[in-house]
């Protein structure tokens, strides 16, 4: 076969156009992506965490975790002085406590937060004193909005919630 019969040396002139570099390395991804969320989806069904314990009442053929009995549903009464009258001291405090907005600054159980230090285990002349005067911040409470009687409230609340020693 000779030279010129239809083959050719290429030259510096030719140009070939290789393949693009992101079509492999996009190919690659969208399999890595694509088997990721395969496995994550078999894992996932096959969670003892998908609610399958949970049931209205015991069932002896379920072994994979413990089960758990839940009761019948109930509407959600919230938290607030009104549902809370007539209970004790710390259960009204409890409510006043979050109604009022001090666990939105002191967090829940009065341990603090990013905005308001921790009150838990607070005695009632120190409470009394700080709400009445809003220091650093804090809004001020006037006997009318917060009255002694749910401070003392507020006050047993705090206290039962200190970690004992």
């Amino acid at each position: 076969m000779s030279a010129s019969a239809g083959a050719r040396r290429p030259t510096f002139g030719d140009v070939t156009r290789p393949m693009p570099l992101y079509l492999p390395i996009s190919f690659l991804v969208l399999g890595l992506v694509v088997t990721a969320a395969i496995a994550i989806l078999a894992i996932g069904a096959r969670s003892p965490y998908t609610h399958g314990n949970l049931a209205p009442g015991y069932d002896p053929r379920y072994e994979r975790t413990q089960q758990i009995v839940v009761g019948e549903s109930q509407d959600f009464a919230g938290v607030s002085p009104a549902s809370a009258e007539g209970a004790d001291a710390i259960a009204h405090g409890e409510a006043l406590y979050v109604s009022e907005g001090c666990a939105t600054c002191h967090g829940l159980a009065g341990r603090g937060a990013p905005v308001g230090p921790p009150i838990a285990g607070t005695k009632l002349s120190t409470l009394a004193q700080r709400v009445r005067e809003g220091p650093a911040g804090m809004p001020r409470f006037s006997p009318d909005a917060l009255t002694d009687a749910q401070l003392a409230d507020i006050e047993a609340y705090l206290q039962s919630v200190v970690i004992k020693k």
